[in-house]
């Protein structure tokens, strides 16, 4: 079982503060990172379905990456393109406070413990851990910008940079200790995965690279012959990675031989999520699929109305797809049949997040959509 941990939330915002005494539960069921596990799995441990009721919006005023949401025990952490992280009630939607980070926030942010792990697009230190007890940074590191998700591994955080390092931190004490750190020749944009053991990631130039998690020396890379932008994932001894020039790879995690490969003959820009034996993901031309894990034989295909550069999420036998048409769609798991959907203001560039009854949506008009399981009369 993993372990529970509880923790009084106080947290600043510019000069005022703002502190919200209720113990906060760190357990299993929490989206406390990108991809909800260090599989990069994007399958939430709620199962809803509907029909879906709008119960609030919540106005960000600033723009949203791909993924820009956890959330922990009631309480949505939203991180924003101006660099502020919007603390929300879950129930309400009402604003508890703000954070500040000293630049863009690109990536996901991490929640370890009563730390806040914050990575930043640019500025001088753009990765920092902020208490949540005490409200204040217990400290700062000067990396470089950082548009990959950060991955919490155990006590660890493994950090992918624009100026192509990757870096395992420990973080179980209030001062990192760098463990070790390895060098690509470009950017890393594509947020890494691990089994525990091993860590893979894609980048600028055209490889999957997996990292040995302890010593940080190279096991093998991949030439996909393509830049990958997209997050990649683990499932059953495979990594899944999808590339610019629409190939889309299952690559054997032991020793990066290619199990099989599918064309798309569309750029893919999101991450997948994967359930059982299905995997599933979205391209720019606004294509969506399910193919079988095993040999990624063709299952059923979905067409929004324009791009999807986002992951998807599994709840239950739903699966959730946002699309530059501004709409999130929510569909039959097993056929692909549309159940629902809901026309939002804005293009829809981010992965949803799913809690208990609720699912949340950010929107490119700033909001943030709250959707509630509605219950039968």
């Amino acid at each position: 079982m993993k372990k529970i941990a509880f923790f009084l939330l106080f947290i600043f915002a510019s000069c005022s503060s703002f502190k919200l005494e209720k113990n906060i539960i760190l357990g299993e069921f929490n989206w406390i990172q990108y991809g909800n596990s260090p599989e990069n799995l994007n399958v939430s441990y709620f199962k809803i379905s509907p029909p879906f009721q709008l119960a609030w919006k919540y106005n960000a005023s600033a723009g949203f990456s791909h993924a820009p949401m956890i959330v922990a025990d009631g309480i949505l952490f939203i991180a924003t393109l101006t660099g502020e992280i919007h603390i929300v009630n879950v129930e309400t939607g009402k604003k508890i406070g703000t954070i500040e980070a000293e630049s863009s926030i690109s990536a996901t942010p991490v929640l370890y413990k009563n730390k806040l792990v914050i990575p930043t697009a640019y500025g001088k230190n753009t990765l920092q851990s902020i208490d949540l007890n005490l409200g204040k940074v217990l400290w700062r590191e000067k990396i470089g910008a950082i548009e990959a998700s950060p991955l919490l591994i155990y006590d660890n955080l493994i950090v992918a940079t624009i100026d192509g390092h990757l870096i395992n931190y420990q973080i179980k004490y209030d001062i990192p200790q760098k463990i070790w750190e390895f060098k690509t020749s470009k950017p890393i944009r594509s947020s890494p995965a691990s089994d525990g053991n091993l860590i893979v990631f894609g980048c600028d130039d055209g490889n999957v690279y997996c990292i040995d998690f302890e010593t940080g020396k190279l096991r093998w890379k991949f030439n996909a012959d393509s830049p990958i932008f997209a997050p990649v994932s683990i499932a059953k001894g495979k990594v899944f990675a999808g590339t610019l020039n629409g190939t889309f790879y299952a690559l054997n995690l032991k020793n990066g031989n290619v199990e099989w490969k599918f064309q798309t003959n569309s750029k893919i820009y999101g991450g997948c999520a994967i359930k059982d034996t299905m995997i599933f993901f979205g391209t720019a031309s606004g294509k969506f699929y399910a193919l079988r894990e095993k040999d990624g034989t063709v299952l059923w295909t979905f067409l929004a109305k324009s791009i999807i550069n986002s992951a998807p999420l599994v709840s239950g036998d739903v699966i959730f797809i946002g699309s530059l048409d501004k709409n999130i769609y929510a569909l039959d798991i097993i056929n692909g049949k549309l159940i629902w959907n809901y026309e939002t203001g804005g293009r829809v560039k981010s992965t949803p997040v799913v809690w208990k009854d609720f699912v949340f949506v950010a929107s490119e008009d700033r909001i943030i959509y709250a959707f509630k399981t509605q219950i039968p009369k």
